[in-house]
């Protein structure tokens, strides 16, 4: 199989148009794209803000201990967008063997297929609770920021579950498959509470 190219690597325009044309990029990808961007807009509105009370000589400690930790999301988040790719074009490939013996490499690429969304979910639950921290740290005039790049990261976490019950079905463990029903639930749970808090707050 020819390696995916990373869609880190495209031009936006190139990444819409391959996601309106071909297999992949799917939903999975696209979510965690989403909310990557989401994240930046985040980290925007704490970097700036950073910067704005050093002028001042303001302490910063609180803000640069939450960009090192939203950098790191960033990046988990990049990585899991291109193995959203990857992963389905496994499974792809794995579908396409018709040996009786290959049952297993297929069953090994759809728990591959639904591990990854839950992972970017993850991702997203925790960035939203980062969000939430940001919002005080951050001036009035880039909160908007803040409770946009939220919203985003929630879009892209309930976006990518939606990939996790297209699939589900196709696992034949039924205890697996209760096992990812129900984390599924709970990441979305999450996110929903996280998100009233966000708004919620001045």
């Amino acid at each position: 199989m020819n390696p995916v190219k990373s869609v880190w690597d495209m031009s936006l325009e190139t990444f819409r148009e391959v996601t309106r044309t071909r297999g992949t990029p799917g939903c999975g990808a696209v979510a965690a794209v989403t909310a990557d961007l989401g994240l930046a807009l985040v980290l925007k509105g704490l970097g700036l803000s950073q910067a704005k009370a050093e002028k001042k000589g303001d302490e910063t400690a609180p803000h640069q201990a939450l960009i090192e930790r939203g950098e790191a999301l960033l990046e988990a988040l990049v990585e899991h967008a291109q193995e959203d790719v990857e992963a389905f074009e496994a499974y792809m490939a794995a579908s396409k063997q018709v040996e009786e013996d290959t049952n297993r490499d297929l069953q090994a690429a759809v728990s591959r297929i639904n591990r990854v969304p839950l992972a970017i979910a993850e991702v997203c639950n925790d960035a939203l609770a980062l969000s939430i921290k940001a919002l005080p740290l951050t001036v009035d005039y880039l909160q908007s920021d803040i409770r946009a790049g939220g919203r985003l990261l929630h879009g892209g976490l309930s976006a990518v579950l939606l990939s996790v019950d297209a699939n589900l079905s196709s696992i034949e463990d039924r205890e697996e498959q209760t096992r990812l029903a129900k984390s599924r639930r709970g990441f979305q749970q999450e996110a929903d509470r996280q998100l009233a808090n966000l708004e919620a707050r001045e």
